[in-house]
């Protein structure tokens, strides 16, 4: 079985894979994630599906640079087989470090040439941990793990492309 990562506090456990939930124009989707840590300072998103009784899988790749300083957050449709490298700045159910930097040092972090900003510092999330809320000018609402190597958006609602998720624990 691959690891994926539960966060509580800032220290990291390997455990079970992490679900999330899409909602798109009224579809449901549920794709099986792992966060991968590369011994570069990148990390590799694995992702799987089960789509028309077959199980679809592929990887996002994001690179060092896009870890630490990325400022873009990709919306790229996961394609059976697929395994990708994201651009640099791009981050995918992620926002970079030194978004999250920002954030816990002015309240505010710009992504995509969009600010968001604090609502709500830790919030208590029974199978992650603190969480911190966020909005943007929009009203688009994240909900990232508040932990500097691994700020994983674990919930979005809101967003004006009307792609929506919330992660969970994966049940097997």
């Amino acid at each position: 079985m691959v690891c994926a990562f539960v966060f509580t506090g800032y220290a990291m456990e390997p455990t079970d894979t992490l679900q999330f939930v899409y909602k798109l124009h009224g579809q449901t989707r549920r794709f099986k994630f792992n966060f991968e840590p590369e011994n570069d300072g990148g990390i590799t998103l694995r992702w799987g599906i089960e789509r028309n009784l077959r199980w679809w899988e592929g990887t996002y790749r994001m690179t060092r640079e896009a870890v630490e300083s990325g400022n873009s957050l990709s919306f790229m449709m996961p394609e059976d087989g697929n395994h990708l490298t994201l651009a640099n700045n791009e981050t995918f159910a992620m926002i970079s470090r030194e978004a999250y930097r920002s954030l816990k040092n002015t309240g505010r972090f710009l992504y995509d040439g969009v600010e968001y900003k604090i609502v709500e510092y830790k919030i208590m999330n029974p199978a992650f941990g603190k969480l911190l809320h966020v909005i943007d000018t929009e009203g688009a609402e994240l909900h990232i793990l508040d932990n500097e190597q691994y700020p994983l958006i674990l919930e979005m609602t809101n967003n004006p492309l009307e792609i929506n998720w919330k992660a969970e624990k994966a049940r097997h």
